[in-house]
């Protein structure tokens, strides 16, 4: 990625993979800045979603659809 801008900041690693995995399903490329610094020192500051400036405005959309409620026959199963 030549040219890549923070989308988002985390502190918790588990949101952080699940808007890289979110990001990468729908073809994103995605880089997750901080992370190998976090399993050695962990607390040691944000991790930041990376995108492409190509992919930003995308990347943004995805973030910020919170999806399909669940249907009531998936609620009471």
């Amino acid at each position: 990625m030549a040219n890549v801008v923070t989308i988002a900041n985390f502190t918790e690693s588990m949101e952080a993979e699940m808007a890289k995995l979110r990001l990468e399903s729908a073809g994103i490329e995605v880089f997750l800045s901080g992370e190998n610094a976090r399993i050695m020192e962990p607390g040691l500051g944000p991790l930041q979603l990376q995108v492409s400036s190509e992919d930003e405005q995308d990347a943004r959309a995805i973030l910020a659809d919170p999806g399909e409620p669940a249907s009531k026959s998936a609620q009471t199963s």
